[in-house]
């Protein structure tokens, strides 16, 4: 089936009668919940929830590479020639950003539970009670890009030692998160750790307008209400962190998005940075 001009949306469904593990991953012209409600049937003891969606007018095509991208790592699909894969919705949902970042006007949408923490400078590594992010036992590691055109993550540093980023990925207190300056270095400039994960907005982040190349991008962050903090704690500026050498060891191309390093296809990568950064 070819694409058509209209929008469809790609989905991600749980269901409270299966694994928490466990999750529908399919595709449908018509809205979700529309969907959802079609599949509560007698096949299912509960009714399915809908855990995010990604609309763009090439659903057919994001439906198709968010599969392939789930069975590069291992056999999930629960069943051949279904849309049932033994994955985590929150590992599921890393990947529909993977895939959304290819595509020119996907929109991803996530339901989080309304609510606030208050200040928080009184909740540093501290999780948000609303959140879906996932406790997990192992620290994971990352890769995320900056440009000074927009924000200037550096200045930010060199004044607060800290930065409250805009979260759009599963990172939790504890990860390592190395920062691609992309403009005008080209290459892994710092090294930081996440001391507070979803944390919505507060005051405290109104010190950081000022390093926004355009202040009207801050009421962007205003109006997000999910964000992480990191702390520097490493700086580079050894020859070895620039694109081309990254290149030859198992990045595919500068990101755009956030990098999970911890997935087994950038072992490499990972080895590489971790020996390189400080030289």
């Amino acid at each position: 089936m070819k694409d058509t001009k209209e929008p469809g949306y790609v989905y991600i469904l749980t269901n409270p009668s299966f694994r928490e593990d466990w999750v529908k991953i399919g595709k449908s012209s018509r809205p979700v919940d529309i969907r959802s409600k079609e599949l509560d049937n007698t096949a299912v003891p509960l009714p399915f929830e809908i855990f995010a969606t990604m609309k763009t007018v090439k659903y057919n095509e994001a439906e198709k590479l968010v599969h392939r991208y789930i069975e590069r790592f291992t056999k999930l699909r629960i069943r051949d020639n279904r849309e049932f894969f033994n994955v985590k919705p929150e590992e599921a949902l890393e990947i529909f950003r993977d895939v959304a970042m290819v595509l020119e006007d996907a929109e991803i949408d996530e339901v989080y539970k309304d609510g606030m923490m208050g200040d928080v400078e009184e909740h540093k590594g501290k999780k948000h009670p609303s959140t879906h992010t996932p406790e997990r036992d192992e620290k994971k590691v990352w890769m995320i890009p900056s440009n000074i055109k927009f924000f200037d993550v550096e200045g930010c540093f060199n004044e607060f030692g800290e930065v409250y980023w805009s979260q759009h990925y599963n990172y939790q207190t504890g990860d390592t998160i190395y920062i691609y300056s992309s403009n005008p270095d080209g290459y892994v400039k710092f090294k930081t750790e996440v001391i507070g994960h979803d944390l919505p907005f507060s005051s405290i982040m109104e010190r950081e307008v000022k390093y926004n190349t355009d202040p009207k991008d801050f009421d962007k962050m205003r109006a997000h209400n999910r964000f992480t903090l990191l702390k520097v704690i490493g700086r580079s500026n050894s020859q070895r962190m620039t694109l081309p050498h990254l290149l030859d060891h198992g990045m595919k191309s500068a990101p755009r998005g956030a990098l999970n390093l911890s997935y087994e296809d950038y072992k490499e990568l990972l080895q590489y940075i971790e020996e390189n950064f400080d030289k």
